[in-house]
């Protein structure tokens, strides 16, 4: 029984401090291209946006002058998933307002200041450094300022829209 033991004990070590032969997993799909791109959508599904190359444009009209946005992912229009990134020029401010659902917002770059209810007051909002997130459910009210250029990632479930507490402060009715 000894024996046995002892046996099975120096097949373990053996096997344990032999070198490993890693074999690489057979691939059905061709390479991906290295690409720089702003935002690369590969064959395969896979999604690759480059920081340095991102072409921004205007924000949805639905937003006040001022915003740029870039989509990185999905169609906030359409029942789906998407990632898109805004950025606020210093001072910009977007009203009251609520979404048709979630939204998941985390600060890339800059202070915004997110706060809750009908009134715009920033004695009664919160300011969020870059790396903070927030995420409020569908037909929370709030608004947001920005202090210095920032940049936000904005995620979520389409279809996603905007609807101002005052209708005055929809820039779609001007």
């Amino acid at each position: 029984m000894k024996s046995f033991f002892a046996t099975l004990l120096c097949g373990t070590a053996l096997v344990s401090c032999a070198p490993t032969m890693i074999v690489p997993p057979e691939t059905t799909s061709p390479p991906m291209a290295v690409t720089m791109t702003p935002v690369h959508r590969a064959a395969n599904g896979m999604i690759v946006a480059h920081a340095g190359l991102m072409g921004w444009g205007a924000a949805s009209a639905a937003l006040p002058a001022g915003a740029q946005a870039i989509i990185l992912e999905g169609d906030p229009t359409k029942a789906e998933l998407f990632t898109l990134r805004l950025k606020f020029p210093n001072n910009y401010v977007l009203p009251p307002h609520s979404h048709s659902a979630w939204e998941h917002i985390t600060v890339i770059s800059g202070v915004l200041h997110l706060g809750m209810g009908d009134q715009f007051s920033m004695a009664n909002a919160t300011e969020l450094r870059a790396g903070s997130f927030a995420a409020m459910p569908s037909g929370m009210r709030h608004f947001v300022h920005a202090a210095g250029e920032t940049v936000v990632q904005l995620h979520g479930m389409g279809p996603w829209t905007v609807t101002y507490v005052n209708r005055a402060d929809d820039p779609r009715n001007r």
